[in-house]
């Protein structure tokens, strides 16, 4: 099955893969990409930073009480976005970027690569997200 996602067709569920979900939103006046896990999780993505919410409903929370984790991007790594969007495939727990860089999605960590071969090989990561335990089944 090709996971490659057509960016005019939102939300998109597959169920091969850790995402159950694709999303778009604006957070602080930013583009916004939601990855939704199956256990309800979300991983957002903006051009300066990821995080993690307990919920959809906690993206909002001026508290920020369903906040999990967040880490910033330094300026050389911000994420590009295309009419809303940064997300170009996934597949299992692995989420491909507009601008190359490698999102992979394990149980307990999100990590941000360059580039797929990066990502591969566990070096320069970019970012990083603790996460709590993932059900990937």
């Amino acid at each position: 099955m090709d996971n490659s996602i057509i960016l005019n067709h939102y939300p998109i569920n597959m169920s091969n893969s850790v995402v159950a979900e694709i999303l778009t939103e604006t957070l602080n006046s930013e583009p916004c990409e939601l990855i939704k896990l199956h256990n309800g999780l979300i991983i957002a993505l903006s051009p300066r930073a990821l995080g993690c919410y307990r919920n959809q409903q906690s993206l909002h929370d001026p508290l920020g009480n369903g906040l999990i984790s967040f880490s910033a991007l330094d300026p050389e790594y911000h994420i590009q976005f295309h009419d809303q969007r940064c997300i170009t495939t996934y597949s299992g727990g692995y989420v491909g970027l507009l601008d190359g860089k490698a999102l992979l999605i394990a149980p307990y960590k999100v990590r941000l690569y360059p580039n797929n071969q990066d990502g591969l090989r566990g070096q320069n990561c970019l970012a990083e997200l603790e996460l709590p335990e993932i059900d990937v089944l």
